[in-house]
């Protein structure tokens, strides 16, 4: 199975490539993107905003990462397959040493990306050096948000890699072609350090721009239309994570950044915006394509599931979370009100699969594909996420924050006394509950899927309801006894919240906290633990460059930890043992 899979990126990549540059061409924007990107620098910073694998994510990159379910999806438990012996593959599920579990797909691209995606930036750098006057200074917010994308690009690839090259790097151009790798800590200090400075100095440079300036910057800014407040508010939350994510192996250093950011503006609204084309399947080439033709293995695991749907299968308002209706998708059962996710107890799953198999239509428990919203409902014993929401959903933003991600970091601040929020740790935990169900019942009604089929459109519970849940989930804060028992409520909300929509940010949340506790994989009697801590260097650091590679060439594995884990969580595993769900 995985050499199939192996030979189908190597074609798939050739047809992405044709993929993209197809779509490059049929949808811009002369208003929004600027035509010559090499000659301006608005258009360079609008065509860096616009880079897939940035903020835009990649169709070819959601595919591969959920089609054989041994990826970070499936690794991470947000999107899965509904496994049984009949996949073979899993059988070597915890094999990390010769790469037949663990497959970053095509993640692993994602090193070499960083860099390219961002090359215009010392072209961006060159061309304003050259310029003065009013001129420089209409210019000078394009350089300065470039480097916000630079920071958010630099960290993410940290994130799965650790040690990368940043100092050095983006000197091509001077002649810099093999640099070194940096200590991932102090990229991480810098890059912290550097969003500090851009909030902090952004209002000015955008006030001493000209009228015109300004209003070219309203026309080129794809993301906030021009809007410094938007921008400084995105630059103290993306500041806010990063200082989160380091604040267990350099405590001082977070909490002077944390204690500063509590205090400058935060998102006030969800952030998103609109790409100017549909996203209509089976077209386009963005990651809801990639679910698209993947629905087999967009089913919602236990790990969520369990905490969207409390008492019986079906959806109860006031009882089960809000969002769950429309997050998931019904099963066939109890006239398309029922909702059941997929453990990672495949010898206990597969009685269930045997007992529901349809032989008199596809010889499975489920309809495959998102093609045809009758068959799923008619045939899916188990919930796949929402195809109106997600697959079907032409109109999806692009995400960049929200306000339920804001409180839910604040949240992890209060309970572990890093700053003081100015609200309880369990009234950010309610407030991000709200804020979560807003958002998902907006995102569902962009899509023009079935519009009238309340399946894929569900009503919103009403207040009563939606309270009644929140306070219930309150209590359960409440009732958690320690720091690490109310981190795993922290922490099953972002993945309910952020869910496949934003895998990469859970994968790093679960490695540095631990939490939320996921399901071992039992397969034909065999537990299976695996602890993916990162990904490795993509091999041709080794030939292009050999000496600066073989520095950190020990840690080139799939369980070296990220820097940002604490020493006293390095040990702890992130599985629970046993299939029960005690918070």
């Amino acid at each position: 199975m995985k050499a199939r899979i192996y030979f189908a990126i190597l074609l798939g990549a050739l047809a992405l490539s044709s993929c993209e540059k197809k779509l490059e061409d049929e949808f811009k924007n002369p208003d929004s993107y600027v035509p010559d990107q090499s000659k301006t620098i608005s258009g360079m910073f609008a065509g860096m905003s616009y880079q897939w694998k940035v903020f835009v994510q990649d169709y070819g990159e959601m595919y591969y990462s959920l089609n054989g379910g041994t990826a970070v999806p499936g690794l991470i438990q947000v999107s899965q397959r509904y496994i049984t012996p009949r996949y073979n593959w899993f059988q070597t599920y915890d094999d990390l040493l010769l790469g037949n579990g663990f497959d970053a797909g095509a993640l692993g691209s994602r090193f070499n990306e960083t860099y390219t995606r961002l090359n215009n930036l010392p072209k961006m750098r060159s061309l304003l050096d050259g310029l003065s006057g009013q001129e420089k200074t209409d210019n000078t917010v394009y350089v300065t948000l470039a480097n916000v994308i630079k920071c958010y690009s630099f960290s993410r690839s940290v994130d799965l890699f650790n040690s990368i090259p940043y100092t050095e790097s983006l000197l091509g151009t001077q002649g810099m072609l093999t640099p070194k790798y940096d200590d991932p800590k102090e990229i991480y200090e810098s890059l912290i350090n550097e969003l500090k400075d851009i909030g902090d100095r952004l209002p000015a440079e955008y006030a001493a721009m000209s009228a015109k300036g300004q209003s070219d910057f309203r026309a080129q800014d794809i993301i906030f239309k021009g809007d410094p407040n938007l921008w400084v508010q995105y630059i103290n939350a993306l500041r806010l994570k990063l200082a989160l994510r380091i604040s267990g192996v350099n405590d001082a250093f977070a909490r002077q950044h944390i204690q500063d950011i509590v205090t400058k503006p935060l998102p006030t609204v969800d952030m998103t915006w609109a790409l100017n084309f549909p996203q209509t399947p089976p077209g386009g080439g963005t990651w809801l394509r990639g679910m698209y033709e993947n629905t087999f293995s967009s089913f919602i695991p236990d790990l969520i599931m369990r905490r969207l749907n409390y008492g019986t299968t079906a959806f109860e308002p006031g009882i089960d979370d809000p969002r769950l209706p429309v997050l998931a998708l019904p099963t066939k059962l109890n006239k398309n009100n029922d909702f059941r996710g997929v453990t990672y107890n495949i010898d206990a799953q597969t009685p269930d699969y045997q007992a529901n198999l349809d032989t008199s239509k596809s010889k499975t428990a489920y309809y495959p594909y998102a093609d045809n919203l009758p068959r799923s409902l008619r045939e899916n014993a188990k919930s796949v996420w929402n195809i109106g929401t997600f697959a079907w959903n032409e109109y999806f933003p692009v995400y960049m924050f929200s306000k339920a991600e804001v409180d839910l970091l604040l949240a992890e601040v209060e309970v572990k006394g890093l700053a003081n929020t100015g609200k309880t740790a369990d009234q950010h935990v309610v407030d991000a509950l709200m804020n979560s169900t807003d958002f998902w019942y907006s995102i569902n009604a962009l899509s023009k899927f079935e519009v009238t089929n309340k399946s894929v459109h569900p009503d919103k519970p009403n207040s009563a309801a939606i309270t009644g849940y929140a306070e219930a989930l309150r209590t359960r804060f409440l009732a958690a006894t320690d720091v690490e028992q109310r981190m795993e409520i922290i922490m099953q909300q972002r993945f309910i919240h952020l869910n496949v929509m934003n895998y990469l940010d859970l994968f790093a949340d679960l490695r540095r906290t631990r939490h939320p506790k996921l399901e071992a994989m039992t397969y034909q009697g065999k537990v299976m633990k695996p602890l993916v801590e990162r990904l490795r260097y993509p091999s041709s650091e080794l030939s292009t460059n050999e000496q600066n590679f073989l520095k950190v060439s020990a840690q080139d594995n799939l369980t070296s930890p990220i820097f940002w884990v604490p020493e006293n969580k390095r040990m702890e595993s992130y599985y629970r043992d046993g299939y029960a769900y005690p918070y």
